[in-house]
């Protein structure tokens, strides 16, 4: 008898077994049977449900204590694979050919290692197989027939090679003759290095395993190694191997099995999965988890070592207009190009990587601030000569930079990458296309630690209700009335203390981190309430109200979806409604501002143009926006007496306007001189000072003021 130890990964499923001309059938841990297959369903005259579920030495008693037992045990606690043969006399199992007779069994006992705690018995007739020997040793009349080899080769899809105790092949099979190149008929005697040849460092591994294994007899299927092979043709392949020792009953070796499969795909998808893991799929670029990998390591460097590195946060400029009116197509080309124009500015061994949207992160390792000032110079320089082409038509495309030190004093990664956050929004705020440097002692610092602060008061003042609601009235010029039912709704906060914010003390935080939307929600519902509670006073009695939305409003789904369920809810007459968004808002996301307006006009609400002419290019993005009011931004209204230069803009403006068919109104109308000048310009409406102060909507307990 011979032993052959073999690891291999073995799933099977029912139809499988079915189909093998040998009889198959798998164990659990408790010797329960998991499958049996049509082979042993003739040979027995055991059905599969009469099978499946049942001990083994229920249906075969003989086994109990019998090398077959032994073999099943020694594959579930050693993991090991075990050939066994008997003779027509002494029989393993109790199963007889057609013609009466017990069948001359060879059965093999393996573990299925990729199934937990389960084995595999094969059960196979020797009269049907020739026999032929295994090694050249005269020493030895031991003999393998072909039939365990092609036994083994029936349950696995991996290459197998045998030897003789000289390292000679005696067997190897089809897979194993795909992936060396070479035919049985011309390996069969060739030492097995000639035929498995591995590449470098490989060879020597492959050597050494084959000595252990032949001199101390210890299998080494356990230690699958991956390695190159050589095909015949030169072609390397990336292989995984085992290798196990052929003895017989008395332990003597003869021979070695080397077990391999062709792992080239599954290294290559493996490399695949791991660098879609790290990197952006659109630029290529490191993405935002492995940067963040990289910036701690940087940090735990820096605290070691002492060394200096340095971050840039980098925020593009007019990147959402080219989004916007080219499309998403030309955005993310956009993205790519700008990413191989920053790809060319960096050392080796710094980090680019793709943060979101069209922001990017710089990590400089080693790098004190001069240099990083210096990298990010020319950063901001090649994208300010960049010139992005889509359509024929040409676009200038400007970048905001902050840098940061990566030091020793760095508390963590989120405070270093909040620090050049700061910066690029320091330099964004300083009028763009700027490099700005992070210092923890300077204003933007301060006011970051300022912003945080009133994050905090805003969820606070939300959760406690002390928010409430102002009014102004909007009039129109030639008709000099403060009370024309049109009002724009303000809103202050009031603190722990009960005395009121303005909301130029808390808005900036609110917009800076994402709290708006939510903001803005809560004055919609407020207001709509109050319309469907006072809803003969103020809607009979033809008030109209102006509602302010931020940007992050005109940008989120949730809000829009918001608005017209309370529409519906609080039965709002069309008309009553106007949303005032301001222009750099719109224009930052023309296609989301576009969509947002066209859908709540479709619902019977108006909007104004908030802050006109303070923006980049207003009148060319005009005709996108399906506006109804520009409400003209009171920088060129406060001294519309004194300064032509903003009397020119305001006639300009309120031209335009009304060549559109849109209504103007000017803000921050402070004086009867200013009032009579718009008049005399052709403004249609006045909102300020001059007209009528702020006063509120409502008193502490919700009720109605306006009109009493």
């Amino acid at each position: 008898m011979a032993e052959i130890l073999v690891d291999d990964n073995l799933n099977l499923a029912p139809v499988m077994l079915d189909q093998c001309s040998v009889g198959l059938f798998v164990l659990g841990v408790d010797d329960c049977i998991v499958n049996w297959n049509r082979w042993m369903v003739v040979a027995t005259g055991i059905g599969v449900t009469d099978a499946v579920g049942h001990l083994l030495v229920d249906l075969f008693p003989e086994l109990s204590g019998s090398v077959v037992e032994q073999a099943i045990d020694k594959a579930l606690r050693q993991d090991q694979m075990t050939v066994l043969r008997a003779t027509a006399d002494t029989p393993l199992l109790s199963l007889r050919h057609h013609s009466g007779n017990y069948l001359n069994q060879m059965v093999i006992v393996k573990p299925l290692p990729d199934q937990v705690e389960k084995v595999l018995v094969q059960v196979f007739d020797q009269h049907e197989y020739p026999t032929v020997p295994i090694h050249s040793d005269s020493r030895t009349t031991s003999q393998l027939d072909t039939l365990t080899t092609r036994s083994i080769l029936s349950s696995i899809a991996d290459a197998v090679i045998t030897t003789d105790i000289n390292r000679r092949i005696n067997y190897m099979n089809m897979v194993a003759e795909k992936l060396t190149g070479w035919r049985l008929k011309s390996a069969r005697g060739l030492p097995l290095t000639q035929v498995f040849q591995a590449m470098d460092e490989g060879a020597v591994q492959l050597e050494e395993t084959i000595s252990r294994c032949l001199e101390t007899g210890s299998p080494a299927s356990g230690q699958r190694q991956e390695l190159i092979l050589v095909h015949k043709d030169g072609i390397g392949i990336a292989v995984e191997e085992s290798v196990a020792p052929i003895r017989d009953e008395q332990k003597q070796i003869h021979g070695i099995v080397v077990v391999f499969r062709d792992v080239s795909q599954t290294r290559s998808l493996a490399a695949q999965v791991s660098w879609q893991a790290s990197h952006d799929t659109l630029t290529g670029l490191v993405n935002r988890g492995s940067f963040d990998s990289r910036l701690d390591r940087l940090l735990r460097d820096a605290m070691e070592s002492g060394r200096i590195h340095s971050m840039l946060y980098l925020d593009l400029d007019q990147f959402k207009i080219v989004n916007d009116t080219c499309g998403h197509v030309a955005g993310d080309e956009l993205l790519r190009q700008i990413a191989n124009s920053l790809s060319e500015h960096i050392r080796s061994g710094d980090t680019l990587a793709r943060l979101g949207g069209d922001e990017f992160g710089v990590l400089l390792a080693d790098c004190a601030e001069p240099v990083a000032l210096r990298i990010a110079n020319k950063m901001r320089q090649a994208i300010m000569d960049f010139r992005f082409i889509w359509d024929d038509r040409s676009y200038a495309i400007g970048v905001s930079i902050g840098v940061v030190a990566i030091t020793a004093e760095s508390e963590r990664a989120e405070q270093v990458l909040s620090a050049a956050d700061t910066a690029c929004y320091a330099a964004k705020d300083g009028g763009r296309n700027q490099v700005h440097v992070y210092r923890s002692d300077t204003g933007e610092a301060a006011q970051r630690q300022g912003e945080m602060h009133w994050v905090a008061r805003i969820h606070s003042a939300l959760e406690e209700e002390r928010f409430c609601l102002y009014v102004q009235p909007i009039v129109p010029i030639d008709r000099q009335t403060a009370h024309s039912g049109h009002y724009e709704v303000l809103i202050r906060m009031r603190d722990e203390e009960g005395k009121l914010v303005p909301p130029d003390k808390f808005i900036p935080a609110a917009e800076r981190f994402g709290l708006m939307p939510r903001i803005d929600r809560w004055v919609v519902n407020q207001v709509f309430s109050l319309i469907e509670r006072e809803h003969e006073m103020l809607v009979l009695g033809g008030y109209c109200f102006a509602i302010n939305l931020s940007g992050g409003s005109v940008n989120d789904e949730d809000t829009l979806a918001y608005i017209g369920k309370k529409l519906d809810e609080c039965r709002i007459p069309a008309g009553m409604i106007s949303f005032e968004i301001t222009e750099t808002a719109a224009i930052a996301n023309l296609s989301s501002a576009s969509y947002f307006i066209r859908t709540l006009k479709q619902a019977g609400c108006q909007f104004s143009l908030d802050d006109f002419g303070s923006g980049l290019s207003s009148f060319a993005y005009l005709k996108n926006l399906p506006v109804d009011y520009l409400k003209i931004d009171g920088a060129f209204v406060r001294d519309l007496a004194t300064d032509p230069i903003d009397r020119a803009m305001v006639q300009a403006i309120n031209q335009i306007g009304q060549v559109m068919g849109l209504k103007t109104i000017a803000e921050f109308v402070e004086n009867e001189t200013v009032l009579t000048l718009l008049r005399e310009i052709g403004v249609d409406f006045a909102q300020g000072y001059g007209i009528a102060r702020p006063v509120p909507l409502t008193d502490q307990d919700g009720n109605l003021l306006l009109g009493k």
